[in-house]
């Protein structure tokens, strides 16, 4: 009985395929550092990441290919964070993270950081190599956001990273 519940409460809050937490779990913990911040002035920064070009690779490749590019980035993001970070799956080809206490500069440096490691990655599927790239938008907790209102300004952040260019 034990074990179902704790089977459960794993197949609520994770993505099967990453291994990552899943949209759900990152709205909850958004919820609560949005009312820590309004409490206790921390800041929180809300990223959004989307996977360059998987379309395009599960096109030409098929979805196994794409799967094990979302898998192999699943462990990258795992690699950058700290343990009072999150990092999640929330749909498709798109993942939050949730950093907390760090400063504009230093959100700056974790992006490029894990950006030149992606650059670096190169997935090798059935003798193909598949680049890993991705684009990444994000924003600050303010005192009057909302849970929704800063999920919109992360992926508005993150198009606009997309429309750089290059």
């Amino acid at each position: 009985m034990k074990a179902d519940l704790a089977e459960m409460k794993l197949r609520a809050y994770n993505d099967v395929l990453t291994g990552l937490s899943n949209r759900r779990f990152f709205v909850e913990n958004l919820e609560e550092r949005v009312e820590r911040c309004r409490r206790c002035g921390d800041n929180c920064a809300v990223l959004f990441l989307d996977v360059d070009k998987l379309k395009a690779i599960n096109d030409e490749h098929g979805h196994a290919a794409g799967d094990a590019l979302l898998v192999r980035l699943a462990k990258i993001l795992k690699s950058h964070i700290r343990g009072t970070d999150v990092v999640a799956r929330i749909g498709g080809d798109e993942f939050g993270l949730l950093l907390d206490n760090l400063n504009g500069d230093q959100v700056a440096d974790k992006i490029e950081s894990l950006l030149q490691d992606l650059a670096r990655e190169n997935i090798v599927h059935e003798g193909q190599k598949l680049p890993l790239g991705a684009s990444i938008g994000y924003c600050f907790v303010g005192p009057k956001d909302t849970t929704d209102g800063l999920m919109s300004r992360a992926d508005a952040a993150m198009y606009r990273a997309k429309d750089k260019p290059a």
